[in-house]
């Protein structure tokens, strides 16, 4: 393997074959393990400093997540994620934002709003400062906002794992010039039908948020694979 991993920090009451796979996935998610790198379950036990079953469990688990593929004589190798994975994601989101909002819509509070609308001029405020970086971060914390009004924690973790796969082409979306002013604008329209008390127009309004974004997000999508391939 041409990677090195860190030995595995077990905190207290914690599983060590799930520090293994939490550390695992992120590795795969944040690109410190490629697409088409080969996972050896003896050289892993020994870079993170366990026995190899904790790592034969989180192989398999990652493999149900579909982040690694088992080959037959050849082992366990890290998997591509293909452009119909990402619209295949970007499609359930919509979908699942698009029931946080008709629920949040129902049950927010006046306080939910309140924090909604400071969410907003945050991200304001880190556009005039053009730190994409922030506001794509607060970007996140105003949609897991909504989710958390909702109050459908199943709900919140199935959007937070979905948005997991595709981070490194979401996060590059917002350099792409007008994107970032369409997506406020849409924030002001999905926070109004909230509002409102409006169920279905929050819907409609988050769904859409999200199908704007995919052409955005498979734009960049292309280009990272591109240069993946170039490297």
């Amino acid at each position: 393997m041409k990677f090195e991993l860190e030995p595995v920090r077990v905190r207290e009451y914690s599983p060590i074959r799930e520090e293994v796979f939490i550390m695992l996935r992120e590795a795969i998610l944040n690109g410190k393990l490629k697409p088409g790198d080969r996972l050896v379950e003896r050289e892993l036990a020994e870079q993170l400093g366990v026995s190899r079953t904790p790592v034969r469990e989180a192989l398999r688990k990652l493999e149900l997540e579909n982040l690694v593929t088992h080959i037959p004589r050849k082992g366990v190798i890290v998997s591509e994620v293909s452009k119909n994975d990402v619209m295949e994601i970007l499609d359930i989101r919509a979908c699942l934002e698009g029931l946080g909002a008709r629920v949040a819509a129902q049950k927010a509070s006046e306080k939910d709003i309140e924090e909604l609308k400071e969410c907003i001029e945050k991200i304001k405020e880190g556009m005039s400062k053009n730190n994409m970086e922030e506001v794509s971060k607060l970007h996140n914390d105003f949609h897991s906002k909504i989710l958390e009004i909702a109050g459908y924690p199943r709900l919140s973790q199935m959007v937070s794992s979905l948005g997991d796969y595709i981070s490194r082409f979401t996060k590059m979306g917002y350099t792409i010039p007008g994107r970032m002013d369409k997506a406020m604008k849409e924030h002001y329209e999905l926070l109004e039908a909230i509002t409102q008390r409006n169920p279905e127009l929050a819907k409609q309004i988050a769904e859409d948020h999200i199908d704007n974004s995919k052409s955005v997000i498979l734009k960049q999508y292309e280009e990272v694979q591109k240069k993946s391939k170039q490297a």
